[in-house]
């Protein structure tokens, strides 16, 4: 209860992390990973624990000796007392590409298909980098696209099954005006003028 869900998007290369990429959701955890609203580059996760998040992730490939694409759901719990360290728990651990691979590639302006092909196929490895170090002018936000209007006795509440038929992805220069384009694309939701009655 009260924990966040971090979704780490990576490719490793004979236990070796090459590229990696966090998001965040929005939503608390519980809801399907497939339904929830990612932010990418996340700005509400400091430093030290996108840092731990990393270490995760190559602790990950080398203990499974991943080659190739993988991704993780990770249950972030922030401490109550703020000289304590936030609670880090891996949920889930999938050795394939996600549905969100192409989100954090184009965000990232990293293939990330790409570079899990040449590490598949054992050529032209890319060097390893940290996508995460570096600074973002903008941000970039997922939402799902329902069709409960669509679907005469559908149930509108997220779980942990999934019930999305689709995604918008949509840029800003923060988070609040990629969530509120992405939003009105997937639900034509019109924003009000201002001072409107």
């Amino acid at each position: 209860a009260g924990a966040q869900e971090i979704d780490i998007d990576a490719v490793a290369h004979q236990g070796k992390l090459i590229v990696h990429a966090i998001s965040e959701h929005v939503e608390n955890a519980g809801v399907h990973s497939g339904d929830a609203t990612l932010v990418l580059p996340t700005r509400d996760i400091n430093d030290a624990t996108k840092s731990k998040l990393k270490t995760v992730a190559e602790k990950l490939a080398k203990a499974f000796q991943i080659t190739g694409p993988f991704n993780m759901q990770i249950i972030h719990k922030p401490a109550s007392d703020p000289s304590q360290e936030p609670v880090l728990k891996v949920i889930e651990c999938n050795v394939r590409a996600s549905r969100s691979f192409p989100f954090v590639s184009k965000v990232l302006g990293h293939n990330f298909i790409t570079t899990a092909t040449h590490a598949l196929c054992d050529k032209d490895v890319p060097a390893p980098q940290d996508l995460m170090a570096k600074d973002y002018d903008y941000q970039a936000v997922k939402v799902p696209q329902f069709s409960w209007t669509r679907l005469g006795g559908a149930d509108p509440f997220l779980g942990v099954e999934m019930a999305s038929t689709g995604e918008v992805a949509c840029f800003g220069r923060d988070k609040e005006e990629a969530y509120l384009t992405a939003v009105q694309s997937v639900q034509n939701f019109k924003l009000p003028a201002a001072n409107s009655s």
